[in-house]
């Protein structure tokens, strides 16, 4: 979105350098505890930053709680490494790659949440994204061209308000989540004292078997879908990458067209397995997509998907293991390792109790995803109107 001549009431044109502190300076006093954050600590299109501990002091973008930070160097700024800081302690100081531009509220002058909420705004990454120069491998957003762009923003009550409403949103989200964390926990707990690794070597009940992990599941691999591209006016579908499976799907998600066969096709609650690169088990919470070569999408028409789904999750380290030593650029798995899995099978009365118990667990997990969804999707949009003026909280009590 372009900047455009048409102030709304009540906001004022007005550059970051005027309402924030930009890459402000900061030394370690007496007790202070420096605290490594690396890029790869920010998750794409996360508010939240993983916590890296070092006291080793190692220079570079220094910050602190309630500071947003912003990569500037490509394909960082594409993919949404925006974090706001909440991580550290009152003595503590963040620092990282120089690679951050860091921005920090002014007191009764800027909302550290609303500086956050703009920083990932489409209009901002718009402008960003011109603000970059340097070679096609790495570019970067020149600071004085940003920071000195003029904005259209509200002033500091009603950034407030934005900041309040919007926080509102990603405080349920993260809620949600860490109740999901428990739930999956909790489940993997229950289903390692039923399962456990020295119960393959132990006498079973009457009726129980060993079986492998491709006896219990079907293991469809996706296609290359390079062959499959978009066609011009007609209705096309997000490719369900490795990298999806982390970040969901974003405005770089590649697409392909709608012509392939139905089982490739990806629905909320299906359990993906990517088996090569970076292994990872997951039960899809996202729209619908396209299932990309190199993950399964793991399906079962005689057990409950909570049945192969927590196998998968216990042999996941071992397969990691295997992917490690191959002696490629890219470490996998393959079919063989599916049918050399050994897994557990309970007699039918016993698979219907632990259904009763495994079951609500896992509805619950999909429940919340599906709320964390559309949380998502409203604050997304509700972020850009908020932002350009369309959308006004003049009477918000904050």
């Amino acid at each position: 979105m372009i900047e455009v001549n048409n102030i709304p009431e009540g906001w004022e044109e007005t550059t970051l350098n005027d309402i924030t502190l930009v890459n402000p300076r900061e030394s370690l006093s007496k007790g202070a505890i420096a605290i490594n954050v690396p890029m790869d600590c920010i998750d794409s299109f996360s508010k939240k930053i993983k916590r890296y501990n070092s006291k080793k002091f190692g220079g570079g973008t220094k910050f602190r709680n309630g500071d947003t930070l912003l990569a500037r160097i490509t394909p960082c700024l594409e993919n949404g490494k925006t974090a706001f800081v909440d991580i550290l302690n009152e003595n503590e100081i963040g620092f990282g790659s120089t690679e951050y531009l860091v921005f920090r509220e002014i007191k009764d002058k800027s909302d550290k949440h609303f500086i956050y909420y703009l920083s990932i705004s489409p209009r901002f990454r718009e402008i960003a994204i011109k603000a970059m120069n340097g070679t096609s491998g790495r570019q970067r957003v020149q600071t004085d061209m940003l920071v000195n762009h003029k904005f259209n923003l509200p002033k500091y009550l009603e950034q407030k308000s934005i900041g309040c409403i919007l926080s509102a949103f990603d405080n349920k989200i993260e809620l949600l989540q860490a109740q999901n964390k428990t739930l999956e926990a909790t489940a993997q707990t229950i289903f390692t004292e039923w399962f456990g690794k020295d119960s393959i070597n132990t006498v079973l009940p009457d009726g129980w078997s060993v079986g492998k992990l491709s006896d219990i599941a079907d293991f469809l691999n996706g296609l290359a879908l390079q062959k499959y591209p978009p066609i011009d006016g007609q209705e096309s579908l997000p490719v369900i990458k490795i990298k999806e499976l982390k970040q969901g799907i974003t405005s770089n998600t590649d697409r392909a067209n709608k012509t392939l066969d139905k089982k490739y096709i990806i629905k909320n609650g299906d359990v993906l397995f990517s088996w090569s690169g970076s292994l990872e088990v997951v039960i899809w919470q996202h729209d619908i997509g396209a299932l990309n070569q190199h993950l399964f999408k793991v399906t079962s028409q005689k057990y409950p998907k909570w049945f192969y789904y927590h196998w998968l999750l216990f042999h996941l380290n071992e397969f990691k293991s295997i992917a490690a030593t191959k002696a490629t650029t890219m470490g996998h798995i393959n079919r063989n390792h599916l049918d050399l899995a050994e897994v557990i099978i309970p007699n039918n009365e016993t698979l219907k109790k632990l259904n009763n118990l495994f079951s609500p667990l896992l509805d619950k997990l999909e429940i919340n995803n599906t709320q964390i969804q559309t949380l998502n999707k409203t604050r997304n949009k509700l972020l850009p109107r908020l932002m350009s003026g369309e959308i006004r909280l003049h009477e918000f009590k904050v």
